[in-house]
This record gives C-alpha cells, structure tokens and sequence, in this order.
C-alpha cells in the first residue's frame, strides 16, 4: 500500500534527506521529492498522520497533509 503526503518546510536536498531518514523507520520504502514537495511511503498498514507529524517535527519544522 501506498500513502502520499505533500511537505511543507521541504525547501532544499538537505531537507529532503532529513525527511526521508526520519521517515525510513516507518516504512518499507521511501521517496521524498523537492518539487513538489511529496513524500511517498510504502507501507503494509496505514500510518496515521499525526504519527508522520510527529516524526517529522523531530527532524526539522517539517509537517505532511495526507493526500487522497
């Protein structure tokens, strides 16, 4: 399964990789892009947002907004 997350406070490849390592526990597979700012998780549950939030507020001023 896959869920889609569009970032904000992703403005370089220094936050992409911050937001990718933060992520990679949570998932099978992740790809983090710049522009736009998507993060794309392969996971065989559904994480939560407020799960993906919360890492990503450890990694930087980073938050996600689930996309359908």
């Amino acid at each position: 399964m896959k869920q889609t997350f569009e970032l904000s406070g992703v403005h370089c490849e220094h936050c992409v990789a911050r937001v990718k390592n933060a992520l990679a526990p949570l998932a099978e597979h992740v790809e983090v892009t710049l522009s736009p700012a998507l993060a794309v998780l392969t996971v065989k549950e559904k994480i939560p947002l407020s799960k993906i939030n919360e890492v990503l507020s450890e990694a930087g001023d980073y938050s996600a907004k689930e996309l359908d």
